[in-house]
């Protein structure tokens, strides 16, 4: 695709209205050609060249239409700078902000209100752990006149010192960081085998990083982020267990947390109650739970904000994985759950695992209508949550659909689902998923099958079985549907029965 139509293809309908606005900023004219192939290619996409340029010049001008394209991307570029800048709230950018207004009043000789904006800087910038920029601060800070404003050189330059180090030190950091992620991308031992384990204290050896990390909540928490980044892809939260209770351990036992640190000490409470969980191990992961529950009492309330929801889901999740299925249900339909502010793969969660509570409870119907309150085609689905969680929702509405007695529609979606010959080529774990189809296309299309000796041997015959407190928790809730069915049990007995092991 055309450079330029890619770049106005990623504009939504308001940044496009917008656009119009910005491109008449300085002299609003009646009929403008740049605005004119905007709109063209904004609605109907690439086009032939001859017929875009037919359409803005009946005399069929190349030359005037490339110089049009040259001052369309131009406006373009000036638009999304100024978008991203207005909408980047980050750390960096306030720092930023703080620091080129002090540069501002020191040229002028307000030496006094400079300062006061370079403290500022300086207090954010350690506040959110940003060493590099800190430095650059002291730096600046030694530029001003320290007599006339009272301050100690020696005061400023200990706390450069102090701030150089660190900064050394996150360098130091970010590049073993990106050998340890490389190494978790080529490995195919597990996480927590001796050869992963090693590599990483090596590498953390190497960088004399080793005292650092053990005191530093923010570094245990970039390096879990990373191995967890790994265990999510190769589904080896088992593995991924020990390894991450180590550093969280270690790092624990370290002196008092204070600052932006209780903000990483938080993120790695919910990333060992979320990987407890998905280990099965629900009592421990419950525990973790209740200790975030008060580290969050701890934080900024932006940062309550963003964990609340996951701390939430976690804890509906935790309910009906232990039998309590009715006040998971209340809770995941509570309307304050609606009021929390959910990033749209949270969105497509809560209403994934709504609809399975619904499901398990036997509200079919009411399961069926979270599922379609999901507006969005499966393509926006899989690039905000990945091809399994839209195919996890797929699989659900067939057996949704089976349940209410409508085997046509199941079928189909059954066939619809096994015609993505390319997903199944592509992606290697999805061969299970392609003998679980089959298996259930069985049923959908004879449901009396599920009861025979002969189904219940191929299935047996149709996996590579690994220890259940090993199985991906997701695979134990679709399989125990399917095991339901020729034991004649209750789907949501036989879930329970499969996964608590503790």
């Amino acid at each position: 695709m055309d450079a330029l139509v890619k770049i106005i293809q990623t504009l939504s309908k308001a940044d496009a209205i917008e656009f119009t606005s910005f491109i008449n900023r300085l002299k609003k004219k009646d009929k403008r050609k740049d605005l004119e192939l905007f709109n063209i290619l904004h609605k109907e996409g690439e086009l032939d060249q001859k017929n875009i340029v037919q359409k803005l010049y009946s005399d069929g001008n190349q030359v005037a239409y490339h110089a049009l394209r040259k001052k369309l991307l131009k406006h373009l570029t000036e638009f999304i700078y100024f978008k991203q800048l207005r909408e980047d709230v980050t750390a960096e950018t306030q720092v930023s902000a703080y620091v080129g207004l002090a540069r501002y009043l020191k040229e002028f000789d307000i030496n006094h209100l400079a300062w006061k904006y370079l403290k500022k800087a300086e207090q954010m910038a350690v506040s959110f752990e940003l060493y590099a920029m800190a430095n650059q601060i002291a730096r600046l800070q030694l530029e001003m006149p320290l007599d006339q404003l009272k301050q100690k050189l020696s005061d400023v330059l200990a706390r450069k010192k102090e701030y150089l180090q660190l900064a050394i030190e996150d360098d130091k950091a970010d590049t073993a960081y990106k050998i340890i992620q490389y190494h978790l991308q080529h490995s195919k031992t597990k996480l927590d085998g001796p050869d992963m384990k090693q590599i990483i204290e090596q590498t953390l050896a190497e960088f004399e990083l080793q005292v650092a990390i053990s005191y530093r909540p923010s570094m245990v928490y970039r390096l879990m982020a990373i191995a967890r980044s790994a265990a999510k892809s190769a589904k080896d939260y088992y593995g991924f267990e020990p390894l991450l209770l180590h550093y969280y351990q270690n790092m624990n036992a370290a002196e008092q947390h204070s600052g932006t640190d209780k903000v990483y000490v938080a993120r790695l409470l919910y990333m060992i109650a979320h990987t407890l969980f998905r280990n099965k191990k629900f009592n421990q992961s419950l525990e973790y739970v209740y200790l975030l529950r008060e580290q969050l009492r701890t934080v900024s309330r932006a940062e309550y904000t963003k964990l609340l929801p996951r701390f939430t889901q976690l804890y509906c999740a935790l309910r009906f994985f232990t039998g309590h299925i009715d006040e998971a249900i209340r809770m995941a339909d509570a309307t304050f759950m609606e009021k929390l502010r959910l990033k749209p793969e949270e969105v497509l969660n809560l209403k994934l695992n709504k609809a399975i509570y619904h499901f398990f409870n036997e509200d079919y119907r009411v399961a069926l209508k979270v599922l379609m309150s999901i507006e969005h085609s499966n393509n926006w689905c899989a690039k905000i949550a990945g091809v399994e969680w839209v195919v996890k929702k797929d699989i659900l509405e067939v057996f949704i659909q089976f349940e209410l007695g409508k085997y046509d529609i199941a079928s189909n979606r059954i066939r619809a689902l096994l015609r993505q010959k390319q997903m199944f080529d592509n992606l290697p774990q999805m061969e299970r998923v392609k003998v679980f189809l089959q298996l259930i296309n069985q049923i959908v299309d004879d449901p009396e099958i599920a009861e025979t000796k002969a189904f219940y041997d191929q299935v047996e015959e149709g996996f590579d079985w690994i220890p259940i407190e090993q199985e991906d928790l997701h695979a134990s809730v679709y399989y125990a549907w399917m095991k339901a069915k020729f034991t004649k049990k209750k789907a949501y007995n036989v879930l329970l029965d499969l996964i608590l092991i503790e």
